[in-house]
Parts: C-alpha cells; sequence; structure tokens
C-alpha cells in the first residue's frame, strides 16, 4: 500500500472516497489484477495496485472492492463512499441483486462485513469515471501478460519451425519432454515447459522460443537440460 500526498482538487475535507477496479486478461477467466484509489481528509491518497493470480473478472472486482474496505479502516476513515463500474458487485452488495454464482459468495459475506465496519456506501459509475482506480488495475498486468506471452501450444512451436504440431509433439517426446499429453518434469527443470492449474483444469504449455531453439539444434545437441548443480556443489566442487 503507498500513501501519497494528494493533488489539489476541490473535495469535502471531511470525507473518504474511494474508487475499485478488478480486471482479467488477456480473456476471462485470465491473469486478474485490482486498483484502488481511496481518497481522505487533509489531502491524503492511498493507492493499490497489485496482481491477484488467476480467475475470473467478477472475483477481481470483489477482491478490490474487499482491498479498498480493508484499506479505509486502516486509515482511520469513520466511513467512505465507494464507487465502481462493476455493476454485478454494486447490486450484489446493495441487495438489489442475488448472489447466483458459489465461486463469489464467499467474497459476498467477506464484503458485506467490512462494509458494516467500514461504514460504507457503495455507488455504481461508469468506466469514465472510474479511471484511477481501472489505471491500477492494469498496471500490473502488463510485465504478467507478457510474460505469459512467450508460453504456448504445440501449434505456435510448429509455426514457427514450419512443421505440424504432431510433428512437434513427436520431436519432443523423443527427447523426454513430452508423455502424451503431459509435460514431463525434465521439461519443467529444463524451463522448456510448464504445468499451469485453471479453472478449466490442468493445462500444459511449453515456452515458445527455447522449444523451437531447441528443435532446430542439430540432433546430437537436442538433448533435455540437465538439472544445474547446487549452490554447495559449484563451490565445492563436490565429486559425484
Amino acid at each position: 500500500m503507498q500513501t501519497l500526498p494528494k493533488a489539489s482538487e476541490n473535495v469535502d475535507s471531511t470525507q473518504w472516497r474511494g474508487w475499485f477496479d478488478g480486471a482479467a486478461e488477456p480473456t476471462n477467466p485470465g491473469n486478474r489484477s485490482i486498483g484502488v484509489f481511496l481518497e481522505g481528509p487533509n489531502g491524503t491518497v492511498v493507492q493499490l495496485s497489485r496482481p491477484i493470480g488467476f480467475g475470473t473478472n467478477n472475483e477481481a472486482e470483489y477482491e478490490a472492492i474487499i482491498a479498498l474496505m480493508e484499506a479505509a479502516i486502516e486509515a482511520g476513515a469513520p466511513s467512505v463512499q465507494i464507487f465502481g463500474d462493476s455493476q454485478l458487485v454494486v447490486n450484489q452488495l446493495n441487495g438489489t441483486w442475488a448472489v447466483r454464482s458459489a465461486s463469489l459468495h464467499s467474497y459476498w459475506f467477506r464484503a458485506v462485513d467490512l462494509m458494516r465496519k467500514s461504514n460504507a456506501t457503495i455507488s455504481w459509475v461508469p468506466r469514465e469515471q472510474n479511471t484511477k482506480a481501472d489505471e491500477l488495475s492494469k498496471r500490473e498486468l502488463g510485465p504478467v501478460l507478457k510474460r505469459d506471452a512467450e508460453w504456448g501450444s504445440l501449434t505456435a512451436i510448429g509455426k514457427a519451425l514450419g512443421i505440424s504440431a504432431v510433428a512437434v509433439g513427436k520431436k519432443l517426446t523423443a527427447l523426454g519432454f513430452k508423455d502424451g499429453k503431459r509435460v514431463t518434469e525434465a521439461a519443467v527443470t529444463g524451463g522448456v515447459g510448464r504445468v499451469r492449474e485453471t479453472l478449466y483444469g490442468t493445462q500444459y504449455e511449453w515456452h515458445v522460443h527455447l522449444a523451437t531453439e531447441l528443435l532446430r539444434a542439430p540432433a546430437a545437441e537436442a538433448k533435455p537440460a540437465a538439472p544445474l548443480p547446487s549452490t554447495t556443489e559449484a563451490d565445492t566442487g563436490a565429486a559425484e
């Protein structure tokens, strides 16, 4: 949490106000992050921006408003006016809409409890009136999306090599990096493959650049990467 001097604006000097936003990119479900902007008396501003892992956009919106109310309580706000562009979160917390998704029940209970503790009122605003929180929610996603863009499918590797995904799979299997549909431990150790647990189950992904370079290498060089020696072995020169 970062507390900064607030830029000069004509606002009620006794009222705490906050904006929240949650994001899931590049798809929903996807990589999530939250953005919170809280302003209070005496020019106080609290900003929060952090990634929160894989999940849905609605979960991220709930995580954001929960973080906002926790920040208001921590800052000592006697009450807080909250604004967000998620109609689902705003209407559910105001009792207008029912909470039908089982995955949101725990978020709703936590948020309702914090509404009482923070003496919060919650109102919907259009996205163009929620730009500060929106920018904060997107800030942390850039590096995450850039890293994830390096990972892909056998098809992406095949496109880079000019061969089919089936041919890529056979080559990776021959190298010990693939076992059926699964990524092997050797692939994970060598940084060529990874395993991710998502809402849709287990996903096996490949580092497109590393796998492509590996398969371009001569057959004699295309061997599974051996684990690096431990720090102790490297420093002491211990024999096997």
